[in-house]
């Protein structure tokens, strides 16, 4: 437009929401084809389009259009678009009085009563006519052959950079940090992926529409919406940027004022949440391989912001977990706002991302035990499925993570042998930088403790704490595990802590017995779950021997995840409001209390069996499905498959009652040993928790809302007609 009605009436007429609305739908449209097609790619005027967001600007944004006006390129090679948004401050007059006094400058205005500066870039590259596109901050302006010299640059695949001046109360900055980065580069190009810290701003370029049309600014992001705009170019891998010569008037000049996104105060808000926001999106967008490093360092950038804070203010690391839990961030890069803080160490066998019950417990006991620790852990894939979201569980407390590559093995002495050594090596290597001061392990998989163990040897001054899931040396029918020694390096090791100390602990036959033995000798702190599986454990032993032990050991139970995790992945299981819904995470054995519980459903009255759904999550689906047929209860028992165990925390505190059941004890087992790790996944939940338990057994000990016997299909009737009563008289 080039006279001051048009102008003007350009405005008004998006402020009534038609004309332009209408311009922008057919513009949307041309821009989701396929512009790799010629016959239907949108035609641009060879020039540029200067897109200017203008936000409460009266008192600048006339210097800036009047340094466009000023500019050597040919006038009919460019237009100028401002996007105003949100309120009025007078800026509309201002611009209506320039128009005025320059009536042939091509100057278009457009208004959105969103005061959102992405929402008005995206409005100025829908709108735009040229081929190329710069943007200008509202209170910016630039040098007189900025935009001829930008455009004898330009080419479809090249980001054209120009210098950039800061300008404040101080006068001019022609050595700041960026545009001395851009002046080392000088007159010449070089791929983007070697320079992705041009991404990083909106000021001094230039590049194709055919390039900026396949993206859109986010609307939600608060600071840093210009960096993720931009790092969609590393989507295309083929980019170049051309660093324009420092040539006389030909720089932008950028006003540095006390607002400045550059001058922010510190915060939570800005250098935390605002930069994990950035983050986020940064990884959503699909790149390369070959670009991947470069995406990298524009992640690493925004996360020196959060690292910078959280090391001055180690108190909100709290906040900021519990922030990721709410958008879902499962993967943050924790390891590396945590360099330098690791002085303690934890060997766990099996550990995330792989699916295991032992791997989630350390990981919770990592949590709880609230050190920065390195984590060392074997590559369980080829036993293991993998389940990423689980490592959200302790990320917060790790920097780095070593995974010795072995093949994993529950009882081959071998290969347990090859993981010990493997993680000693790199074990020393790191505490040669690190000075470690404890020692964490965890079995039931003994590579743990055995790796632990050679450790502690090479290194008496750090303090091992290992704790037991279960008992090692006997399985749950109450016999000894079967596995065999093989006579190395890594075993005479340990029967020489064992005869060095000269306890009776009779016959040592299998592996679980070394690995057992010498742990209790060498830990400094020993850690059972529950009082049941140390009396059990040390039962076996001489008493000097149990003695002790006992002097260090501590009772802790497995501990409850914090509350954030329960809701950083939301399950999309459906649950009926009308009905009691009990929920069943685990083995499918109907000898483990389920067929108790299955014996009470068919013998509920009709009105109470109609309020009841049983949901079974288990991996024996296929032959759950038959044994739920065989017992004709398809209408009050549905059977699904395993969630992942963040999915699964979340649908915990959807059901109304959560069931836990013991094992089914044998004459072998004089006293039940086990805690079912559930329990304490549920005890965060907020759900009602009934405990199927074996009498004496640690569930039987622990504060249940509902309890009944295994083998008591009479009593699990009578919690079921009481739970329906409870739910009858709920307001719904």
């Amino acid at each position: 437009m080039t006279d001051l009605t048009n102008t003007v009436l350009a405005y008004k007429l998006l402020q009534s929401g038609t004309a332009i609305q209408q311009e922008r739908q057919w513009l949307d449209r041309l821009q989701n084809r396929d512009w790799k097609d010629p016959k239907v790619r949108r035609r641009y005027e060879s020039g540029i389009s200067v897109i200017v967001a203008s936000y409460l600007s009266v008192g600048t944004v006339i210097e800036t259009l009047r340094s466009l006006e000023e500019q050597s390129l040919d006038h009919s090679k460019f237009e100028v678009i401002v996007v105003c948004n949100g309120p009025d401050d007078g800026t509309e007059k201002a611009i209506h009085d320039f128009a005025e006094e320059f009536p042939d400058f091509n100057l278009r205005v457009f208004g959105s009563d969103v005061s959102n500066a992405g929402n008005a870039r995206n409005i100025g590259i829908s709108l735009a006519k040229y081929e190329y596109i710069t943007f200008i901050d509202a209170d910016d302006q630039v040098e007189p052959h900025f935009l001829e010299n930008s455009f004898s640059l330009a080419s479809e695949d090249a980001v054209v950079i120009s210098p950039i001046i800061n300008c404040s109360e101080s006068g001019r900055d022609e050595n700041n940090a960026l545009n001395t980065k851009i002046s080392e580069r000088s007159g010449t190009s070089v791929p983007l992926k070697e320079v992705p810290w041009v991404l990083g701003f909106n000021a001094c370029k230039l590049i194709s529409v055919y390039q900026l049309m396949k993206f859109k600014y986010s609307t939600k992001l608060r600071s840093g919406e210009d960096l993720v705009f931009f790092a969609n170019l590393l989507s295309t891998s083929d980019l170049k940027v051309v660093f324009s010569e420092v040539l006389s008037d030909s720089a932008y000049l950028r006003t540095l004022s006390p607002d400045s996104v550059s001058r922010q105060p510190e915060s939570f808000d800005f250098n935390v949440k605002q930069r994990v926001d950035c983050i986020f999106e940064l990884r959503r967008i699909a790149v390369p391989e070959v670009n991947l490093a470069a995406r990298q360092q524009l992640e690493n950038a925004q996360l020196g912001f959060v690292k910078r804070y959280l090391d001055g203010h180690p108190e909100e690391a709290e906040d900021l977990e519990n922030y990721l839990g709410s958008l879902g961030f499962l993967d943050f890069p924790w390891g590396t706002v945590n360099r330098g803080k690791a002085h303690d160490l934890v060997i766990s066998y099996c550990f995330s991302p792989f699916s295991d019950t032992s791997a989630v417990v350390a990981e919770k006991a990592i949590a709880e035990r609230q050190k920065y620790v390195d984590v060392i852990s074997n590559d369980m894939s080829k036993v293991r499925r993998k389940d990423q979201s689980s490592s959200f569980l302790s990320a917060r407390w790790i920097e780095d993570r070593i995974v010795i590559n072995s093949a994993p093995s529950f009882a081959g002495w071998a290969s347990i042998s090859q993981f010990a050594e493997e993680a000693l090596k790199r074990a020393e290597s790191l505490s040669e930088e690190k000075s470690y001061r404890s020692l964490y392990s965890r079995a039931l998989w003994v590579g743990s403790h055995v790796a632990a163990a050679l450790y502690k040897r090479r290194n008496p001054h750090v303090v091992w704490t290992a704790e037991f899931s279960d008992p090692l040396r006997f399985g749950v029918d109450g016999q000894k595990r079967p596995g065999g020694l093989v006579h190395n390096n890594v075993s005479k090791s340990l029967f020489d802590v064992v005869e060095a100390h000269h306890y009776e602990v009779g016959e040592v036959e299998t592996l679980f017995d070394l690995v057992e033995i010498s742990t209790f000798i060498l830990a400094d702190e020993v850690i059972f779950t529950n009082q049941n599986q140390m009396d059990y454990m040390l039962s076996h032993y001489e008493p000097s021997f149990r003695h002790m032990v006992q002097e260090k050991s501590v009772v802790r139970p497995h501990p409850t995840p914090t509350k954030s995790s329960y809701f950083a992945v939301e399950s999309n299981y459906n649950l009926s409001n009308s009905v009691v819904n009990i929920g069943y995470f685990g083995s499918f054995y109907t000898n483990r209390g389920l067929g108790d519980l299955f014996t009470a459903l068919i013998n509920c009255r009709a009105e109470e069996r109609s309020q009841v759904m049983l949901h079974i999550f288990c991996n024996s689906v296929e032959e759950a499905k038959k044994k739920v047929d065989q017992w004709n209860l398809n209408d009050v028992v549905k059977i699904n498959p395993y969630l992942p165990y963040m999915e699964f925390l979340n649908a915990t505190t959807k059901f109304d009652v959560l069931l836990v059941n013991d094992i089914s004890r044998n004459a072998g087992l004089s006293i039940n040993p086990f805690l079912p790790s559930k329990l304490s996944d549920y005890r965060g939940s907020g759900a009602r928790i009934w405990g199927l338990i074996d009498d004496g057994s640690p569930l039987s000990q622990q504060e249940l809302d509902y309890s009944s016997a295994v083998g008591d299909s009479l009593g699990a009737l009578k919690i079921i007609s009481s739970v329906v009563e409870e739910h009858m008289d709920r307001p719904h």
